[in-house]
């Protein structure tokens, strides 16, 4: 059984005790027809008063003269007196060892002759999200909001102090928490590790809140907070009354030490007027509240309230007269003197500065814009190269195309003209081929004739000078020309054919006015052409009209010219 089972079990018998002596005195009462006790609002005046009327008649009362009621009187008095005395052990928790006159009332402080009545543990809330962005925000309207939340670290921090108060063996009964979102989360991770109901865990709305620092709120914590415990180490003095931060435009209110020594002073008021013999832990937001609560139950000076500063999570047990002074020292730290001269520097600075924005909200949304208006910039230049790019793009394109386009109308005009060239050429070309073909025509016709007649007279004289034809004296007889298979036989139809067909080719070449290819012949075609000439046996269907002209004629006169070559005799003859 712990030491919390021990005191309710306690309590418990200490009521039923106390009820049962009520009950045993309201019995006597009951018989011998006298009043209980004197009601404690029979004051002291009312006996002067009293004795004064006794004095005046010259009687003289006895002691116990005028306590006697009737019976009526004392039932009433029984049953006050029993409701009294339940009601008391149902308000204080079963607490019935201070009397109805020992309530606190206001608080007065240090606490050195009169102990408070209850255990107090001082906690910090854990590190919120706007401490871990470097953000001091005291202002008591955003104190709810979720960005000042508890933050994972804060979490963590939270968890080891709890851990720390078990290990020390301490059970808080009541939680006492201030409404900003870092104590709510706290006070909550303090329940679950405790096992505390509900009931136990009691908002405090406006006396835990943090001092309000005005114009240099939502400005970087490191940087002011020193600031700030440089002002109040020089300028607060003993009281706090001195070092006000400036003012902010946007209602955010500005205090002194003092400011907010006024409302810690009634919460300790309160809640010695509440409780009475519980384990009480108070969760600040920050952590100059709970350091200033120490100065004032220990009796120390209040410009020294920093040397007592509360770190995020951190928590201190049992805090009362002793326990401050013990911590306090009679000088200030290294440590924290170097705090001070940086915080002096800083002061300075904003003091000279006093316009200087340093929000860090305001200048945080500032940066943002800045940021977001560089982006659009950019993202606007972006598109106008994107813009130009494509525009240059597609005029490449469209020089590209025109070019191509040139190029290709200049190709088109090179072939006409080629074209045009070509067809003068073939122009003249046909024309000096008609005439080469028309005289080479009737040349040939004429020489084939002659080629024809000289063959055939010498084949004729051949015949004719055999000896057979002879006569004696050796001189040629009458004698024909015998017909014999052998001989090809020259027919002048056969010539006059050879002669047509030409005229006609030498024709159809001159009617035509251009040719799309020029005329080749084969070497063994002409040659063929003129065996068949010679052999007087001409087909015009061996003739390839489609031979050019030049080679044409080409061919023919190299066909006659060895013709010519092969037999002499018919060169000179034809001379």
């Amino acid at each position: 059984m712990n030491s919390r089972s021990l005191i309710q079990a306690s309590r418990a018998s200490i009521i039923c005790s106390i009820i049962l002596i009520s009950l045993v005195n309201s019995s006597r009462c009951l018989l011998i027809h006298r009043k209980p006790y004197v009601h404690r609002r029979q004051t002291a005046f009312s006996h002067i008063l009293r004795r004064h009327a006794s004095e005046s008649d010259g009687t003289h009362e006895d002691n116990n003269e005028g306590l006697s009621e009737p019976l009526e009187d004392s039932r009433r008095s029984f049953v006050k007196n029993g409701f009294i005395t339940l009601t008391t052990a149902a308000f204080t928790g079963g607490s019935l060892f201070v009397s109805e006159a020992g309530a606190r009332g206001l608080v007065r402080f240090p606490c050195k002759d009169q102990p408070l009545l209850n255990t107090y543990h001082f906690m910090r809330a854990g590190s919120s999200l706007l401490e871990v962005e470097d953000v001091w925000s005291t202002n008591p309207l955003f104190l709810t909001n979720r960005e000042a939340a508890l933050s994972e670290k804060g979490e963590d921090e939270v968890r080891r102090a709890c851990n720390l108060l078990k290990n020390m063996g301490v059970t808080p009964t009541i939680v006492r928490y201030s409404l900003a979102a870092s104590s709510i989360d706290t006070a909550n991770i303090v329940g679950e590790e405790f096992n505390i109901g509900r009931d136990r865990l009691v908002p405090e709305f406006n006396y835990m809140d943090p001092r309000a620092i005005g114009g240099w709120d939502f400005s970087p914590k490191n940087a002011t907070e020193e600031a700030v415990w440089a002002m109040d180490f020089d300028e607060a003095g003993p009281s706090g009354r001195g070092g006000r931060p400036p003012p902010n435009e946007d209602g955010t209110p500005s205090e002194t030490l003092a400011d907010q020594v006024v409302r810690l002073t009634n919460l300790m008021s309160v809640l010695e007027t509440l409780y009475s013999g519980d384990e009480i832990i108070l969760v600040f937001p920050d952590g100059t509240g709970p350091a200033l609560l120490s100065c004032l139950i220990g009796g120390i000076p209040l410009y020294r309230v920093h040397e007592l500063n509360f770190q995020s999570g951190e928590i201190r047990q049992n805090v009362d007269y002793n326990s401050v002074n013990a911590i306090a020292t009679d000088l200030p730290s290294p440590y924290y003197s170097e705090i001070l001269q940086r915080g002096r520097q800083e002061l300075m600075q904003l003091r000279e500065n006093p316009d200087e924005e340093r929000n860090v909200k305001d200048l945080k949304f500032e940066e943002e814009r800045a940021v977001a208006e560089a982006q659009r910039k950019e993202r606007q230049e972006l598109e106008e190269r994107e813009t130009r790019q494509n525009e240059f793009e597609r005029r490449q394109k469209l020089e590209e195309e025109r070019r191509i386009k040139e190029e290709q109308r200049k190709e088109r005009q090179i072939q006409v003209q080629e074209r045009e060239i070509e067809r003068k050429r073939m122009r003249e070309n046909e024309d000096n081929s008609t005439s080469d073909i028309s005289g080479g025509a009737v040349g040939g016709g004429i020489l084939l004739l002659a080629v024809s007649s000289v063959l055939a007279n010498s084949k004729q004289s051949a015949v004719i000078d055999t000896d057979d034809n002879r006569d004696e004296n050796g001189t040629l007889s009458n004698a024909t020309i015998p017909e014999t298979s052998s001989a090809p036989e020259t027919n002048s139809a056969d010539i006059d054919e050879v002669e047509v067909s030409l005229s006609d080719v030498a024709k159809a070449d001159t009617d035509s006015v251009e040719l799309d290819q020029p005329i080749t012949m084969d070497q063994n075609e002409t040659a063929k052409v003129f065996e068949l000439a010679s052999a007087t046996n001409i087909d015009d269907e061996q003739i390839n009209l489609e031979d050019s002209y030049d080679d044409w004629g080409d061919a023919w006169l190299g066909t006659i010219n060895e013709i010519m070559n092969d037999d002499p005799d018919i060169s000179s003859k034809l001379e």
